[in-house]
């Protein structure tokens, strides 16, 4: 069906835009246009916020200690919170969820090491607290999503093949209803597929109702068994799919090879593209050799022979830049958070640069049109995991990597 009255749509777009959006001071100098009902929305490079007026944000609650077991972690896989302030916390290496009270008192754990009822594997990935506090514990090599009540009963498990698509990734919409990210990509022994991304719809319970959205993507890890000979290939930095819910439950998503993020209704539908001028930073060889020498000690820690670690090695290649951004987040007030890439040059000469801080503690803040405001600065090393009113769930690691579950409050500027 032909599109009619964009130029009118244009209007109407900007007319919104120009009144009753989050914060700012109304010295917004982007562009708005209209392209067959979706609207474009090109920002500067400076925001709305003066100097210094970005949100607060102040250090809540810091979980973990020495000593004690119930209060230490080996690699946390996710983050959530039940209605009455309860934290949840997905060891992955240990296999099991700590639960911790609003305070950060230990005070269970469930799941544990296993392949029985409610056990997990190395390959638990992923926490969610859903309706009636139910929590839910993807489980990629087992293949299937384990369900507790919150004193740690499992309630049994849904099948999830990895030959429909790898559960990579899930969100929770403000409704109860689950976002799943389902990846399918090229497996060792499959037919020839071509990868795409699937967000699926699942009920609070993890129940398949239907795929909301599906992506094409590129593939930065390929597997070839060509002459009966298993072999993969790894580019790093090629351009990968990142994806958020808004806090209306839209969908914000992006293949960041470029900083343009689209917005997606709840439906489905898309309604808006959000873009910022940047400048493309090289990966230099210095780099390279930085995650090439991060790469072989995890693998050499993994217990990955010698004889393999030179075919990983020789596998891996870089793409020329790094991504526009690392990560998007839906923040407080319906604004969209973009978390900044930091290369060992942005640190500085003389400030060694550890490859798993790629993302800078900066995000840009933009407001719930896409009109960019300013910038909010992170702790260092901090990854979020779930926003709930003005706290902010995550992940931090200290300046020995040693991890901790971190609770941070967030204050927007006022209006």
């Amino acid at each position: 069906m032909k599109r009619t009255g964009s130029r009118v749509g244009a209007v109407l777009v900007a007319g919104l835009l120009a009144g009753g959006c989050t914060g700012g001071d109304g010295n917004w100098t982007g562009t708005v246009t209209d392209s067959a009902g979706v609207a474009i929305v090109q920002n500067p490079e400076a925001g709305m916020w003066p100097a210094e007026g970005g949100p607060t944000v102040a250090d809540e609650l810091t979980i973990g200690k020495e000593g004690d077991p119930n209060y230490q972690f080996a690699m946390i896989a996710g983050v959530d919170v039940a209605s009455d302030g309860t934290i949840f916390a997905l060891d992955m290496q240990g296999r099991h969820v700590k639960v911790f009270d609003a305070t950060g008192t230990w005070l269970r754990s469930l799941g544990g090491p296993g392949s029985g009822p409610g056990e997990l594997s190395q390959m638990a990935m992923g926490l969610m607290v859903t309706a009636g506090d139910t929590v839910l514990v993807p489980d990629i090599m087992q293949q299937r999503l384990n369900r507790y009540l919150p004193d740690g009963t499992p309630v049994g498990e849904l099948s999830m093949p990895m030959a429909a698509g790898v559960a990579v990734r899930w969100a929770e919409r403000p409704d109860g209803m689950l976002i799943q990210e389902s990846r399918v990509m090229q497996l060792p022994g499959m037919e020839a597929v071509e990868p795409r991304l699937h967000l699926l719809r699942r009920q609070a319970g993890g129940e398949l109702v239907d795929t909301l959205l599906t992506f094409p993507i590129t593939q930065s890890f390929e597997f070839s068994t060509e002459g009966g000979q298993l072999s993969a290939s790894i580019r790093l930095f090629e351009s990968e799919p990142v994806w958020a819910l808004a806090g209306d439950g839209s969908v914000l998503f992006a293949m960041n090879s470029d900083y343009s993020i689209s917005v997606y209704s709840p439906e489905g539908q898309l309604e808006r593209i959000i873009r910022r001028a940047w400048v493309k930073k090289p990966v230099t060889e210095a780099d390279r050799q930085g995650f090439l020498t991060m790469m072989k000690e995890l693998w050499s820690n993994a217990g990955v022979p010698a004889q393999a670690m030179d075919m990983l090695m020789q596998s891996v290649s870089f793409a020329d830049f790094y991504p526009a951004f690392t990560n998007l987040m839906g923040g407080p007030d319906g604004s969209l958070w973009v978390q900044r890439v930091q290369t060992a040059a942005d640190l500085g000469e003389g400030v060694e640069f550890n490859p798993q801080d790629m993302g800078s503690p900066v995000w840009d803040v933009f407001d719930r049109e896409g009109r960019y405001l300013g910038v909010v600065t992170l702790p260092d090393r901090f990854t979020p995991g779930r926003l709930v009113e003005d706290k902010l769930y995550g992940i931090w690691r200290d300046d020995l990597d040693v991890q901790y579950v971190k609770v941070l409050r967030i204050t927007m500027p006022a209006e």
